[in-house]
């Protein structure tokens, strides 16, 4: 069995049987244009071999990357293609033109000539996901992804997959609660967890896997000093501190692990598929003392002016109606709001004009709505948020993960008691009010996610 590394979670697995490819990545930038691979590296798609099987893991999209799903689609259309239960991904699959599209739940174990395959669990609750364990005469490779899995996870998989020879493990904890709360805290509890579970799995060698990016489009670069807490080197020195025995290796971009005869070899920038043109890994370097730059608009889409406030004005109109008519439809988003008396603001940035400005006060019986340009009130919870970023939003042509950079949240929001004569103060975080009405109760809310979707295969239309 041979498994490349192509470039973050992008994986392929060559075994006597079948040819996998699990999470296919090719270009960059992806995720919606917001990342780059790093390492940065290079892929000749000429020299992808033809393809038996296809894994998606999950939908996010640093795994499932529509572009890369396209070429796939053209080149092996034919192949089978094994994902979670997820009606979204089926839909995309089925768009592109697959036909043998086979969703399947965690534990499922796949015995085929000459190979099998073990869908492994995650403990996770709000992303259907699935790891791999990969299988054949040779040896066995579990492909851990994404997943949060447990000791039980652990035992479970060894018992029907038996011992496994390389493991790409989990490692990485992404500070993406950043854009919400600002905290840049080491992830202690995610750390030990990764740790436990490698020791718990006690594979032949261990490769810290599938976190291989870094944000790279237009100003996005400084999300970098903030997101990444946990490097590939740090994991593997407190791996050697806890299990000193267990063999460890970092890869690249174009590293090909070959397992044979009870041993996994590390051949080093040895695929004729992928390279490693650089490791600037040094960009991800974790520094929450770096500074935040203030919102401005890069309008990618080179809007007018006009073009822009229409849409802004549409978008906080719609909010404001919202925001009236949810007392008497008793949301239990804005209940929550005024349970606490909070003020809630939304800023949007627009270059070179006034900032403009909603100011909500939830009182006993109805909301209060005060409308300016430059300045607002005090409010206890907020979204500031450049004007291209929300009309993209608004019209389901960028995904938040993309829009996070340019926009700014903020929540100072607590409930007060008394208790035996003494204050008690209880943190609370109830959904930002902007998302929570973008995604789920603007006009045509039920189906973004769709209009986003066809948004991104649009350019593959006609093709399956």
């Amino acid at each position: 069995m041979k498994v490349t590394l192509l470039g973050h979670a992008s994986v392929l697995v060559e075994m006597k049987a079948a040819t996998c490819l699990m999470d296919p990545v090719f270009h960059d930038p992806f995720e919606d244009t917001a990342v780059v691979s790093c390492p940065r590296r290079t892929i000749k798609l000429d020299a992808l071999p033809a393809i038996d099987l296809l894994v998606i893991s999950h939908v996010h999209l640093d795994h499932f990357d529509i572009p890369s799903l396209a070429f796939i689609a053209r080149k092996s259309r034919s192949c089978d293609v094994v994902c979670p239960k997820d009606h979204t991904m089926v839909y995309v699959l089925e768009q592109l033109g697959f036909t043998k599209i086979h969703p399947e739940a965690p534990h499922k174990h796949f015995k085929l000539r000459g190979y099998e395959l073990l869908t492994t669990h995650s403990n996770v609750t709000n992303v259907t996901e699935i790891g791999m364990v990969f299988k054949d005469a040779s040896g066995t490779f579990w492909n851990q992804v994404d997943t949060v899995i447990s000791a039980d996870t652990a035992a479970g998989t060894l018992k029907q997959a038996g011992p496994i020879d390389l493991l790409f493990a989990m490692y990485a904890s992404q500070n993406f609660d950043f854009f919400a709360s600002r905290g840049t805290s080491f992830p202690h509890q995610m750390h030990a967890m990764n740790l436990n579970n490698v020791m718990a799995i006690r594979p032949r060698l261990t490769v810290p896997g599938s976190a291989g990016f870094r944000f790279a489009g237009t100003g996005m670069e400084w999300c970098n000093a903030f997101l990444f807490p946990m490097s590939r080197e740090r994991f593997v020195a407190d791996l050697a501190r806890v299990a000193p025995d267990l063999e460890t290796r970092i890869a690249n971009p174009g590293d090909v692990f070959e397992i044979k005869s009870g041993e996994v070899r590390h051949h080093v920038a040895a695929s004729p598929i992928a390279r490693t043109l650089e490791d600037d890994t040094r960009l991800l370097r974790f520094d929450p003392t770096a500074p935040i730059p203030p919102l401005q608009d890069p309008n990618p889409g080179k809007l007018s002016m006009q073009e822009l406030r229409a849409s802004v004005e549409d978008c906080l109109t719609g909010f404001i109606r919202f925001a009236r008519t949810a007392y008497t439809a008793a949301d239990p988003v804005c209940d929550e709001y005024r349970r606490l008396r909070a003020t809630y603001a939304v800023g949007v940035v627009f270059d070179g004009s006034p900032e403009r400005w909603v100011h909500l006060t939830f009182g006993p019986g109805a909301v209060e709505v005060t409308e300016t340009e430059g300045d607002c009130a005090p409010a206890d919870a907020g979204h500031r948020i450049v004007a291209s970023a929300l009309t993209a939003w608004a019209a389901r042509k960028k995904s938040y993960f993309y829009l996070r950079a340019f926009s700014r949240q903020w929540n100072l929001l607590h409930a007060i008691s008394v208790e035996a004569g003494r204050a008690a103060v209880e943190p609370k975080q109830p959904q930002d009010l902007l998302a929570y009405y973008l995604l789920r109760k603007a006009p045509g809310a039920e189906l973004a996610f769709k209009l986003w979707l066809d948004h991104q295969l649009a350019p593959y239309a006609g093709q399956a």
